[in-house]
């Protein structure tokens, strides 16, 4: 059992340039067109088993967690789980879009952001977008899609924190705004 984890790690770091790879003539393709492997709900492989219902959820739901906890939250933890790699792994193992579900915890005074699934993660999106940053560095022919959604709990405020985030972190990284998505390709931001 031991050979077949180290060759599924093995494994996971053969595909982390992968785009570079891909033949010339394929690097003019618009990127809607590739097939690029995804992460669903690419986060929740750090959800904190701690952590209170996501307000999203049900009422009823969040009620029956409260009053039983001991038999709903791992129940909720098993369906919420839909990853085991870290973000950098993902990425090691050729995902290229990520899938982020953004939360403000309630009751945090504070502008920190989490991902949320259900549960919210221990995780704090402002370290992972420099995890990212950093295996982008390490990777600089290959690119990342971050699609962002649900922003549970986000204030206008804190949605333009999340922004000047994104943009500070990744600044040049990040596909210029000028161009259209429909013929946006490969070669277009190398």
């Amino acid at each position: 059992m031991e050979d077949t984890w180290e060759r599924s790690i093995h494994l996971i770091h053969e595909n982390g340039d992968w785009m570079s790879q891909l033949p010339e003539n394929l690097w003019d393709v618009p990127l809607h067109n590739l097939s690029l492997p995804g992460s669903h709900d690419t986060m929740t492989y750090c959800l904190d088993k701690n952590s209170d219902i996501s307000v999203n959820e049900s009422k009823l739901l969040q009620l029956i967690d409260k009053f039983m906890p001991c038999i709903i939250h791992p129940i909720i933890m098993k369906w919420s789980i839909t990853q085991v790699l870290n973000v950098s792994e993902q990425l090691d193992a050729g995902i290229r879009y990520l899938d982020f579900r953004i939360a403000h915890k309630p009751n945090d005074p504070s502008v920190k952001l989490y991902f949320v699934h259900m549960v919210y993660t221990t995780a704090v999106v402002e370290d992972i977008l420099w995890e990212i940053l950093k295996w982008l560095q390490a990777h600089p022919q290959e690119v990342v899609i971050l699609a962002c959604r649900n922003f549970v709990g986000l204030t206008k405020e804190l949605h333009h924190h999340l922004v000047s985030c994104i943009k500070k972190i990744f600044h040049s990284k990040l596909c210029p705004k000028d161009v259209s998505a429909d013929i946006i390709s490969f070669r277009m931001i190398q």
